[in-house]
């Protein structure tokens, strides 16, 4: 991913990035496809029953079941049955240094596909 500009990064994780609905339509989170099997990470206050829908980046929607949930850490795993998923890239946090710039995509209040972008400021903190 280094090499690549922003704005190419941005393309391909936007179509890793789905978002969550509730009954009635609304946009209620983001979550990120982690892998082809269509696990998806969120986080749990987003989810709250057993399943959700999910609206992928080229406008499918299908039903995501919820798998696991921890309040605690605020983080849910679910799994949706999809053809042709696109998985982010996981990249190696230890090679993170402070001055690299990092995006975020998400899907906040129903718009799809929000960037914003930020400088590292520290590592190895939580």
């Amino acid at each position: 991913m280094a090499d690549e500009s922003l704005g190419r990064v941005a393309e391909r994780l936007r179509r890793s990035t789905v978002q969550l609905v509730d009954a009635g339509g609304r946009g209620i989170g983001s979550g990120v496809l982690w892998d082809a099997a269509g696990t998806i990470v969120t986080n749990a206050h987003v989810v709250r029953g057993s399943e959700a829908r999910a609206e992928l980046w080229d406008g499918r929607r299908a039903r995501a079941q919820v798998l696991a949930r921890d309040p605690r850490r605020d983080l849910a795993r679910l799994r949706l049955d999809a053809p042709g998923l696109e998985p982010a890239e996981a990249g190696d946090s230890s090679r993170l240094r402070p001055g690299e710039v990092v995006i975020a995509i998400g899907n906040p209040l129903g718009f799809t596909g929000a960037l914003t972008a930020g400088t590292v400021y520290g590592v190895g903190r939580l």
